[in-house]
């Protein structure tokens, strides 16, 4: 018989006492990372989180928290390349960090007041339950409910969205432009991301789409110029002019440069 979990069911099993959540101070997404609850303001352990080998797990950390120390300090590209595949695929809000070998998605969206984190790789399927979304895992044993507010077509709509930018992260990085993800990361159980239904969508939609990562990260460093120029000549008021400032930037890459 399957168990659906959910936020709810976390919160009264931790107020009861009937659940016994492992205490951590401190945890790191990374590939055992199943899934995490956002238990609300009034719990004095803000996070419910499910690992592969560790269990259930609380931590006083918000999942925003956790999530953004994965993308500021783990994740290749960091939060600049996330934003470019956004705009480049027409995704208009954020709901997913991708990471090739797998995604963290939220069923609402990252600037929702509670947010709920889970690992697409790490679950099997989806469908429709009392107007909200219910996951199950890889094994078909558990079951896990998402509130939406704007119900599950929407959630169902992000999801294939999802997957789309984790296959175009992990296609930039492996070089295979036109392939949806790369053989390595699609080895496993079947999962929501790379299921077949999903790979033939993904195929279609990247056809002829997928930029170069060179290309992607000189963008993502001009404007960080740009940043850097409207800090120092307007809110610092250093008596620079621009080519100034272009004239420093190409000084210190030069320094910076592979040389034998």
């Amino acid at each position: 018989m399957m168990t659906v979990y959910s936020r709810e069911y976390y919160q009264a099993g931790l107020a009861e006492g009937k659940i016994k959540a492992k205490k951590l101070d401190k945890y790191r997404l990374g590939p055992d990372f199943i899934l995490a609850y956002d238990l609300g303001p009034a719990a004095s352990y803000r996070t419910l989180l499910v690992d592969r080998k560790q269990g259930e797990i609380v931590l006083r950390a918000t999942t925003k928290t956790l999530l953004a120390h994965f993308v500021n300090e783990d994740l290749p590209g960091g939060y600049p390349l996330q934003d470019k595949l956004y705009k480049l695929l027409g995704i208009r809000e954020q709901h997913v960090i991708s990471a090739g070998h797998g995604a963290i998605f939220s069923p609402e969206s990252f600037h929702a007041s509670l947010v709920d984190l889970v690992a697409l790789q790490r679950m099997r399927g989806m469908e429709a339950c009392q107007g909200g979304l219910l996951m199950t895992d890889l094994a078909g044993v558990n079951c896990y409910f998402f509130q939406v507010k704007r119900g599950y077509a929407n959630a169902s709509r992000q999801v294939k969205e999802a997957v789309v930018h984790n296959a175009l992260y992990c296609s930039l990085f492996h070089g295979l432009a036109g392939q949806v993800g790369c053989p390595v990361c699609r080895q496993g159980d079947w999962n929501l991301l790379y299921g077949p239904s999903y790979q033939q969508a993904v195929e279609a939609d990247l056809a002829g789409r997928i930029p170069s990562l060179r290309q992607l990260l000189a963008e993502i460093k001009a404007e960080e110029k740009a940043v850097l120029k409207q800090i120092l000549l307007d809110e610092l008021g250093l008596p620079l002019l621009p080519d100034d400032l272009d004239y420093a930037l190409k000084q210190a890459e030069k320094k910076l440069l592979f040389r034998i």
